[in-house]
């Protein structure tokens, strides 16, 4: 399908970020005004507190500026990657970011020398919105260069980039995977469809043909995986870090005893429940042997479900009605006011993301089949875009953008809430069986699969770190490693391509991000019991929090603490349970 094809009302309209490409092209030339504004304040910036309250409204005006610019560009491309025009709008905004990341370095040091004047003026109520923003400076203290290393390292960014920027604008073409003797097209967002076949050769060439292609560029795709990786070791070390793991947690106050927590449980304490998951499968499809393409083969016949979009709003308007009135308010405008870029077609991005800017939508991109999946990722994606709408109407910009760490909770928990109230509606246990087979297949998702993309990450810079020759062989046979550890003796890998997957994970760009899904998931757990049990309080506050705290203290201060032991242990409970659940009424 072309995108020519897909009707209006299933396309997005950004026009409230920009309506038409002159206002793209004047809000450019009003954040290269901005800019110069802010380079001419070098200097002056702490000389009273008023000229402090300019600098920090001119920064916020200047940001929210850029963001619009770049969030816009980057959306066009995502779907139409090849319009010149859509690239040209890319290239001036990532200039505007990367000028400012160089030409703005002397911001943060003119602070940092004039710390106790700026902690003054933080005492005026005036200020008091600035006094978390400055902290997060205060905090990077130790981590500072002089003015010419931070100038050094803002420069270097661009190339520190563009290993990421080569994957994102990277589109695999696949072979097409034959299916009762018709060629059927592949991609990242079909590939989930075809390894749900009941033809086993079917599985077998939709995975042997998705794999075999990312083997085939895996010198290439190694190229910028380890590149990148290096990338982020560079950085971490030159601003005295022990490691680039180090680094992305000090982001957000998080030390690397949550994350090898979050490895930890996964990983070892309580992996004999995936596998045990695993070996059920087996025996269930009653195969001799369980291949990696069998995974997805679903376990409860006769009970797949296609939804039409509209239909998909009607559940998830049940669904979320714990939440109120407002939320489902809020809810009703992205369905109604095209928030949502819906169908797959022809060089769309696979996959799917809410994204947007303190001033526009929250928009949501997505790749629609129809099956519970799509209905699930419309779930999750509206609860990313409903947090960052309770964060934009509650802060001014500059507190609404909530940190990564946390991102995940909110999505998660409309995914839960969702399985909830399937389970709690129907009496059918053939359908009762099918909703607790796909909440298994989320958590395990979440619970298991996340941690192990993690401890690749992790081990994969590690040896970087040390010194190590890391090449194309290392990235995959790490990964085939951690794979045959992760789903257990019961499942068979093709080795000869299996490890090439490391290749297909985007997040590996992110810098640490995948533990924060089962971080959000456990998170999630919590706060939808809280949310079941009547208490919706904590949580529609924490959605309201934005970015004015800490992610760690925002969610104690919700009354879940990331911390605590019992967060994960619950959450592996909780699978424990489902499974036990579904076993009994597969037994029926």
């Amino acid at each position: 399908m072309k995108r020519e094809e897909v009707l209006s009302q299933y396309k997005w309209d950004l026009s409230s970020l920009f309506p038409n490409q002159d206002a793209f092209d004047e809000n450019i030339r009003r954040c290269e005004d901005l800019l110069t504004a802010l380079k001419q304040m070098e200097g002056s910036i702490c000389k009273d507190c008023e000229s402090f309250i300019a600098y920090m409204e001119t920064s916020e005006a200047f940001g929210s500026c850029l963001d619009n610019a770049y969030v816009y560009a980057k959306m066009c491309c995502d779907v139409e990657p090849e319009k010149a025009l859509n690239q040209q709008n890319l290239a001036k905004a990532e200039l505007l970011l990367n000028t400012q990341q160089s030409e703005l370095a002397f911001v943060d040091l003119e602070l940092i020398r004039h710390k106790e004047i700026v902690d003054e003026y933080l005492k005026q109520p005036a200020c008091k919105d600035f006094r978390y923003p400055i902290s997060c400076v205060w905090k990077t203290i130790p981590h500072r260069l002089d003015e010419a290393g931070e100038k050094m390292l803002a420069d270097m960014q661009d190339i520190c980039d563009n290993a990421q920027r080569t994957y994102q604008s990277w589109r695999v073409t696949f072979k097409d995977v034959m299916v009762d003797g018709k060629p059927q097209f592949l991609n990242g967002a079909t590939l989930r469809e075809f390894l749900r076949n009941p033809d086993a050769q079917v599985r077998k060439d939709a995975y042997t043909n998705y794999f075999s292609e990312y083997k085939r560029l895996s010198a290439p795709m190694s190229n910028l995986l380890i590149g990148h990786a290096k990338g982020q070791v560079f950085n971490a070390h030159t601003r005295h870090f022990n490691s680039a793991l180090e680094a992305s947690l000090f982001e957000d106050d998080a030390d690397k005893k949550l994350f090898d927590k979050v490895c930890m449980m996964a990983n070892e304490k309580y992996i004999s429940g995936f596998h045990a998951y695993n070996a059920l499968k087996k025996e269930l499809l009653e195969l001799d042997e369980l291949h990696y393409y069998d995974l997805n083969v679903p376990l409860v016949k006769n009970a797949e479900i296609h939804y039409t979009i509209e239909e998909c709003f009607a559940i998830l308007d049940e669904a979320l009605k714990p939440l109120g009135d407002d939320y489902l308010s809020k809810l009703h405008q992205a369905r109604d006011n095209q928030w949502i870029d819906f169908m797959t077609h022809e060089g769309k991005r696979p996959g799917a993301y809410s994204w947007g800017t303190y001033t526009s939508n929250a928009y949501v991109m997505m790749n629609f089949t129809g099956g519970y999946d799509s209905l699930s990722t419309l779930a999750h994606e509206l609860g990313h875009s409903m947090h960052s709408t309770y964060s934009n109407e509650n802060n001014r910009s500059m507190l609404a953008g909530y940190r990564i760490f946390v991102a995940e909770v909110a999505s998660t928990v409309n995914e839960i809430l969702l399985n909830r109230y399937l389970l709690s509606t129907s009496d059918n246990d053939e359908y009762k069986a099918y909703i607790l087979y796909n909440l298994l297949e989320q958590l395990v998702g979440t619970l298991y699969r996340q941690p192990m993309f993690a401890q690749f990450e992790a081990q994969l810079h590690e040896k970087i770190e040390k010194g190590e020759a890391v090449s194309n062989q290392t990235c995959m046979d790490l990964f085939l490693r951690l794979s045959k550890e992760n789903y257990g003796p019961e499942v068979l890998l093709d080795e000869t391509i299996h490890g090439a997957g490391c290749y297909y994970v985007p997040h590996f760009y992110y810098n640490f991000y995948v533990y924060k899904y089962t971080l959000g998931m456990s998170v999630a757990l919590s706060f939808a019991q809280k949310i079941l049990s009547g208490n919706t309080s904590d949580y529609l506050s924490f959605l309201k929090m934005g970015g004015s705290e800490s992610p760690i203290d925002e969610l104690i201060h919700s009354g879940v603490d990331p911390n605590n032991d019992e967060v994960y242990n619950d959450a592996f409970t909780f699978f424990a349970q489902t499974l036990e659940e579904f076993k009994e009424l597969m037994k029926k």
